[in-house]
């Protein structure tokens, strides 16, 4: 957006700056300069405008800034305007009618009769022409100039051509569009309008839309003698959704769709008034038709001194403070001991709450001397229960040596159509979708989850144990529905151990994660019923049980899915998370030993039905508080084994947080266990006599 140096140089004090000084300042306090043309008061400046800060959108309000930046005292006073008015009341000339007091806070109108062809004063036609700005006539460069002056957006129709009301007076209503109505804009294009658009009506048709372009049917021209100026506020979105539905841009869409100063419009219609009395003459009707539909007060917000310093990480005199807020128009008071309700201009449409006004004091002390300091180590003293249970879940997945993905919750209607039993409820479709993948909110993460998957096997690794902790999504009626779930897959080998041999994933492997997760969780009761699921091989399924109430499922891919995801009977599973509580977690810990601890191993010869339970039970009856851990190394049945039985090795691991443990006691710890073994039938220990 371009400026003129000279123009802006009209609201602030001293002589003019250098454009590059300027620059620099105003890009220290968040209006990045693009690039600078000229020299001295004929340079331009092209400032990067962000869309929060349609109030900067003008020579006024950078200029504003700018005399803030420099350190200069900001003034207005040139426009301390004197209007002549004679003959009759704009009132009796014209009648406005707002409709929709929603969409249109404010209409205000001026009207000039007895005008002459003419252009625009040199002054007002070289600024336009500095900043790019087509010249059109007196009136129309008027409206132009008053945009890029204060950033009100005005329109001039020709009164003459606006179609009476039943009181015999042009008439300008604002209304929403009729369907089907029509409307040829000022760039002779004939456009098609909706009740979502908001139009500027006569008593008969649409001769603007409004906050966009004006139509071409009632545009001054050579021959218009009476001009009813327009200066109005209108709803933002509504002008946005006009604007986009036509596929239109105009400067002032530009700033009525990011919001414009409401108290602004007559002081806009004052301006453009005396420059066109300037170069085109006429006489001007007296006072302003004003419809006032809904008053948009100044905004106040509450300020705490400490916050400023607590946020930023260092104190600000208060001096300097009120001297910010000053200069940017702000009016404050105390209401406390260190507390400021600070009154904000209505331009200031950005502003809103304590944090929005410490950025505008930052801006202008400057982002370059916050300390580099660590923020405060923070504690929550409350956390959400949902979130220690799907963290207590990624621990316990990854601890099984399963990988954690993040997949798209959005997913094509084809990819979602074999899982649409598993959403909440129906399948949620995206109404405006970003394109064909992204069609539908997954019903399960095992959409995404098959995806990763297939990219690990297009990229050689064949054994996957992927997972997510994600949501699922359905629509029931027009509510949209959202569960927590966790959701895995295994595919390829299952490595058990360096001894023994891979074999691939079955049903057993993911119904053991599913049984280790919800142990690891707490929770009781839990059980396995076969199911059927269409997705799922039939045999191979089953559905998951806590306390009798179905939480899950887990089986083996259908054939079927399993190929369209280059997969070979891989297993998945999945369970909701909002269908289970757990215990509270723990709120301590335990550091590690700093005594070394050691451990033995022990090789039992038993029948193959003989429960891992029993033998569990055997070691640790009557082990020490020593005995640390006890694990499966591996498993042998062959040679040298008797039919039906098998042997496994286990592994005790014994230490101490007082002391080192010396080799005769672990040896004798390892006896005992051997001898409680013993006692289980059928079983011996080798090196051990009964």
């Amino acid at each position: 957006m371009k400026f003129q140096l000279a123009w802006l140089h009209q609201y602030f004090s001293g002589d003019i700056p250098d454009p590059r000084h300027l620059a620099e300042r105003l890009t220290s306090a968040g209006f990045i300069l693009e690039g600078i043309e000229g020299e001295g008061e004929a340079a331009i400046l092209d400032v990067e405008m962000t869309a929060n800060r349609p109030d900067a959108m003008n020579h006024r309000g950078l200029g504003r800034e700018s005399a803030l930046a420099l350190g200069r005292a900001y003034r207005d006073s040139a426009w301390t305007i004197e209007l002549e008015e004679t003959g009759p009341d704009a009132a009796e000339l014209a009648s406005v009618t707002i409709e929709e007091p929603e969409l249109c806070s404010r209409y205000s109108a001026r009207v000039i009769a007895g005008l002459r062809p003419g252009e625009a004063t040199a002054a007002v036609k070289n600024r336009l022409e500095a900043i790019g700005s087509s010249r059109i006539s007196g009136p129309v460069d008027a409206t132009n100039h008053v945009l890029w002056d204060i950033g009100q957006p005005l329109h001039a129709f020709d009164l003459d051509l606006l179609a009476k009301d039943a009181d015999g007076r042009p008439a300008i209503i604002v209304r929403r569009a009729r369907p089907g109505e029509m409307l040829v804009t000022l760039d002779g294009i004939a456009r098609t309008l909706t009740p979502e658009m908001l139009v500027i009506a006569d008593a008969e048709k649409p001769v603007a839309l409004a906050g966009i372009m004006g139509g071409l049917d009632t545009a001054i021209s050579e021959k218009t003698t009476r001009i009813l100026l327009e200066s109005a506020h209108f709803h933002p979105p509504v002008v946005r959704r006009g604007a986009k539905a036509l596929g239109m841009h105009t400067d002032a869409s530009h700033r009525f769709e990011r919001g414009t100063d409401p108290s602004a419009t007559i002081e806009g219609l004052d301006r453009a008034a005396r420059m066109i009395l300037e170069s085109n003459g006429g006489s001007l009707a007296r006072g302003v038709i004003d419809v006032l539909a809904r008053p948009i007060p100044r905004r106040t917000i509450r300020l705490r001194m400490k916050r400023v310093a607590g946020f930023l990480g260092m104190d600000v005199p208060e001096e300097r403070i009120f001297n910010i807020f000053a200069g940017l128009g702000f009016t404050w008071q105390s209401v406390g001991e260190g507390v400021l309700e600070v009154t904000v201009p209505t331009a200031r449409i950005d502003l809103e709450i304590e944090v929005d006004l410490i950025e505008e004091i930052i801006r202008h002390v400057g982002y370059a001397t916050l300390p580099e300091t660590l923020p405060p180590a923070y504690n929550p003293v409350e956390v959400l229960p949902h979130l220690v249970l799907e963290e207590r879940t990624r621990d316990l997945m990854a601890g099984m040596g399963l990988f954690e993905v993040c997949t798209y919750s959005f997913v094509s209607g084809d990819e979602n159509a074999p899982f649409v039993s598993l959403a909440p409820a129906t399948a949620a479709l995206i109404a405006n979708p970003l394109g064909e993948p992204f069609t539908t909110m997954r019903a399960t993460p095992l959409a995404g989850i098959l995806k990763s998957a297939q990219q690990n096997i297009r990229r050689g690794q064949g054994d996957i144990g992927l997972f997510e902790v994600g949501r699922a999504y359905g629509m029931d009626g027009d509510k949209p529905v959202e569960s927590r779930r966790v959701t895995f897959l295994l595919a390829g080998n299952e490595n058990v151990h360096w001894a023994a041999p891979a074999r691939p994933v079955d049903f057993f492997d993911g119904s053991g994660v599913a049984s280790a997760l919800l142990s690891g969780l707490g929770v009781e009761s839990v059980a396995f019923e076969k199911a059927v699921f269409p997705f799922l091989s039939e045999g191979r399924t089953a559905r998951i049980l806590c306390g009798g109430k179905p939480v899950g499922w887990v089986g083996v891919l259908s054939p079927e899915l399993s190929a369209r995801w280059d997969l070979t009977d891989p297993v998945a599973g999945e369970i909701d998370l909002g269908l289970i509580s757990i215990p509270p977690a723990p709120s301590s810990i335990e550091a590690p030993s700093r005594f070394p601890g050691s451990s033995v191993d022990l090789t039992v010869t038993h029948r193959k039905n003989l429960e891992w339970r029993v033998l569990a039970e055997a070691i640790r009856g009557g082990a020490p508080a020593e005995l640390t851990g006890l694990g499966v190394l591996y498993q042998y049945a062959g040679a040298g084994v008797p039919e039906g039985f098998v042997k496994t090795t286990v592994s005790l691991a014994f230490g101490s947080v007082e002391r080192s443990l010396s080799r005769e006691e672990i040896n004798g710890w390892r006896d005992a266990a051997a001898r409680r073994i013993l006692r289980v039938s059928e079983t011996r220990v080798d090196g051990i006599d009964e």
